[in-house]
């Protein structure tokens, strides 16, 4: 049993985009992602020129992902937004999702990055990324505009 990560090729975003359904399928988000849906925000993200993407196989098989860019900023500061973090679920719980962060920190470090964010839901998974060394960031506040009632139907 061997653990390998690599960056993403495009032939993976049809597997990322089951294991990304699948992961949003459970606790605590319960969304309900099409493939459809899932392959459009997995290439989407990876579209960009700053777009870095990661995944992890277990026994030959992806079993989790890491997608998000490169944000630059004035004086060569350079941080990595995850836009997705996604571990099949029945690999939960097993350090995979530990071992996929390290990996990807360690490729962010090589890359001179000065910070890794993400925005996240649920306690369960703050508590995952807390556990992992990252902080709650007080730089800020999300905001959002509501553009449409759709929107508002998904979270009632």
């Amino acid at each position: 049993m061997s653990n390998h990560f690599r960056s993403i090729k495009p032939e993976d975003f049809p597997t990322c985009a089951r294991i990304l359904t699948k992961a949003y399928s459970g606790e605590p988000w319960y969304n309900t992602w099409s493939h459809d849906d899932a392959l459009l925000r997995i290439e989407a993200i990876m579209s960009g020129f700053s777009a870095r993407g990661y995944v992890m196989e277990y026994n030959q098989k992806i079993v989790a992902m890491c997608l998000g860019r490169i944000d630059y900023y004035y004086n060569n500061w350079r941080q990595f937004c995850i836009d997705e973090f996604n571990v099949l679920p029945d690999y939960q719980g097993k350090q995979i999702g530990s071992k996929m962060l390290t990996y990807v920190t360690d490729a962010m470090k090589q890359q001179d990055i000065n910070r890794m964010f993400l925005i996240t839901g649920g306690a369960q998974a703050a508590r995952f990324y807390q556990h992992n060394g990252f902080e709650v960031s007080t730089e800020g506040t999300m905001m959002e505009l509501v553009l449409n009632d759709l929107f508002l139907s998904l979270y009632k």
